[in-house]
């Protein structure tokens, strides 16, 4: 489509005559305010005068009123003029922008219908590469910029500065994996030797401490561990030790008189003896030998005495 030179070299044809606004009876008007200003600046006003100092007032608001209205009018009979002209060349500009916001629509469409056609580009060109430095295509944060047209070749390809820029990233994602993992192997295995959870410690790495930090304050939790297990296993020591005193305090304050146990310190009767009375059977018994031999057995060590009765 072409476009005729008469459309962009439009001339405008305006015919005016500058104007020049006189003031006839300057003179005239200059002395009357002046002795105007000079009458009532004179003037003393007091609480006596009041009434006189509102007539002064009215009378130069008169006089006030007079030439504001005149200046208005001429005013606005010089502005009609171009009053006029302004409105007729605002309706022409209207009309050109009517068409050139059209233009301006049609030109942002296609500018984003080609923007989408190079972001189905790059996404293809960075899924490929991707595999290439072992990340997923997620972990990269793809600048929205890598989209824009001078970023891509005259044929609609990603130019090699841009892929140089993407590579350079992918690359620095995988070595910053690799690192991670590496120094979340070297926090469990440290995390393994001294007793640690391992999990919280790993995820610190995740998050972004470096590793020599991490293993600081392991070292730190583990040494505070080994502490507490250390004060429990005291506390534990000290209370055994307290209970056999108190045990042995407790045996000695006791003493044995006839058949009961007495508290020394208070007299107090603590256990009273019951002596066993020793009986004397005869029996007949008669049962597998097996269940014999057990029952022998059980006697003895029960301290029951007892013998073979001979006919």
């Amino acid at each position: 489509m072409e476009i005729s030179e008469l459309s962009t070299e439009l001339e405008v044809g305006v015919r005016y005559t500058p104007s020049e606004i006189i003031i006839e009876n300057e003179d005239y008007l200059a002395k009357s305010v002046d002795n105007l200003v000079s009458l009532y600046s004179s003037f003393v006003f007091t609480d006596d005068n009041v009434p006189e100092a509102k007539n002064a007032k009215t009378s130069l608001n008169k006089v006030k009123k007079i030439l504001e209205d005149q200046r208005k009018d001429v005013k606005k009979k010089y502005s009609e003029p171009l009053n006029v002209f302004e409105e007729r060349i605002k309706s022409y500009v209207e009309k050109i922008d009517s068409v050139k916001n059209n233009i301006d629509a049609g030109i942002k469409d296609f500018e984003e219908r080609e923007r989408e056609k190079r972001q189905l580009v790059l996404d293809q060109v960075i899924a490929d590469m991707a595999p290439n430095y072992e990340i997923l295509v997620e972990e990269l944060e793809v600048d929205p910029s890598w989209a824009n047209k001078t970023n891509f070749t005259k044929k609609g390809e990603v130019n090699s500065k841009t892929v140089k820029i993407i590579a350079d990233k992918m690359g620095f994602i995988a070595l910053e994996k690799r690192r991670i993992e590496g120094d979340k192997k070297t926090v469990q295995t440290f995390a393994d030797l001294n007793g640690l959870e391992p999990y919280a410690w790993e995820n610190l790495i995740v998050q972004g401490h470096r590793v020599n930090d991490v293993l600081e304050r392991m070292k730190q939790a583990s040494e505070q561990k080994k502490r507490d297990e250390e004060e429990r296993a005291r506390q534990s020591a000290a209370e055994k030790e307290y209970q056999e005193a108190m045990a042995k305090l407790e045996q000695e304050q006791q003493q044995t008189i006839g058949d009961k146990i007495i508290d020394q310190e208070t007299g107090e009767v603590v256990e009273e003896i019951i002596e066993d009375e020793i009986l004397k059977f005869t029996l007949e018994i008669s049962g597998p030998k097996s269940k014999l031999y057990k029952l022998n057995q059980y006697m003895t060590e029960q301290g029951i005495e007892f013998k073979k009765i001979f006919d």
